[in-house]
């Protein structure tokens, strides 16, 4: 059995994103594949631990104000070089650990951290946002990304993005990074996602979404505004997400637009989530930029419609799915087709029927199958070099 290391340096159990739901729903299939060495923070052990018990988990604390001491400074001056001789240094026990107890390396979370190991590495890039949206950043957090997304993408033996837009930004923006190591793994979902009884009696819109600026919450309100000026129809909407650079513009049009039936929960439990899923009328996803929408697989395999954006991600997942897709910038555009579509019962029930069983292929056992073969080539190909 391979001895697979996984990277869950930063992660953070109170965060509610996408990247954990990635990171959580791929790595409990390959619990079972896998031997898993997760390599984490001390605030993360116990929640791991308990996702993964037959999993080995360690602890990597240490001192940590000299490395960012210098981390932010070589991040400043753009130094590459001090910058990995910082990293190498700091991780310096914890990669000859890795090395020795490893067969192959997995970092989920963007990043790979710890550079430099001796044994084959596979990152998987979720998105490329401090190229195209750079505004979501100040100036170090920006430098940072761009100096660790250039280290990562020259030093991992395989780069995983979870669709061909992802993967064609990627040699479109790093054109020296070797293109044959840049594969596609779609993203799956987890069977958490699954009720046998809906309540079809509440007729609101659901929006899960962090309260970032490129995930279009605005263009999704002024569009109710319009319906509700234009045929007197006042939709539900229902957000819930963490607090970010966008909430209080959100804020401040919902406060200015009372007439309006908007209600933001803020973060929620998962429990509270599937609920919000099974009951919405809608799902929608309409950011401006993302890899791919895990609340779109999590409303097919719900069982809801969904509405989402033309992004470029969004049009190669309606190849798989059915989707209705709007002009991402356009107000008028969404107004439009949410009218349209609102009260036609057999769009939504065909729409429910086809995604239900196209979903069948994206639940994470299938899709962790692909990453299981991917670890295995690796492997031979590193047995056979010795």
């Amino acid at each position: 059995m391979t001895n697979l290391g996984v990277s869950l340096l930063n992660f953070k159990p109170d965060y509610l994103g996408g990247i954990n739901s990635f990171s959580l729903g791929l790595l409990k299939p390959l619990e079972k594949k896998c031997r898993l060495h997760i390599y984490t923070n001390a605030k993360s052990y116990n929640f791991l631990k308990k996702k993964f018990p037959n999993s080995k988990i360690t602890i990597f604390s240490k001192n940590i104000i000299i490395y960012l001491i210098l981390q932010i400074i070589s991040t400043i001056i753009k130094s590459e070089k001090l910058f990995r001789y910082n990293e190498n240094l700091y991780f310096k026990y914890l990669k000859k650990k890795i090395n020795k107890e490893c067969d192959i390396f997995y970092c989920p979370l963007s990043y790979l951290k710890p550079i430099g190991l001796k044994i084959p590495t596979v990152t998987s890039i979720h998105d490329l946002q401090h190229f195209h949206l750079p505004q979501n950043f100040n100036h170090i957090q920006l430098k940072y990304r761009e100096l660790m997304y250039r280290i990562t993408l020259q030093d991992s033996t395989i780069i995983q993005a979870s669709t061909k837009f992802i993967q064609n930004d990627i040699k479109k923006i790093y054109p020296h990074i070797n293109k044959k190591k840049i594969i596609v793994i779609n993203e799956g979902i987890s069977n958490d996602f699954t009720f046998k009884k809906f309540n079809f009696n509440n007729d609101f819109i659901f929006f899960p979404a962090q309260l970032w600026p490129h995930k279009n919450h605005m263009v999704v309100m002024k569009s109710l505004k319009k319906i509700l000026n234009k045929s007197k129809l006042n939709l539900k909407l229902v957000m819930v997400g963490g607090k970010f650079s966008a909430f209080n513009e959100i804020q401040n049009f919902i406060k200015s637009n009372e007439d309006l039936n908007i209600k933001y929960l803020g973060k929620v439990s998962f429990r509270k989530l599937r609920l919000l899923y099974k009951d919405c009328k809608y799902l929608i996803s309409p950011a401006i930029y993302e890899s791919s929408s895990i609340p779109i697989l999590e409303a097919c395999k719900i069982g809801r419609p969904i509405i989402a954006s033309d992004s470029k991600s969004n049009i190669e997942m309606s190849k798989s799915i059915k989707l209705n897709l709007f002009k991402t910038s356009d107000p008028n555009d969404l107004a439009n087709l949410i009218s349209r579509i609102w009260k036609n019962k057999k769009l939504i029930k065909n729409q429910i029927k086809y995604n239900k069983s196209a979903i069948k292929n994206f639940t994470w056992e299938k899709i962790s199958e692909d990453y299981f073969k991917l670890f295995n080539k690796l492997f031979k190909k590193k047995k056979n070099l010795l």
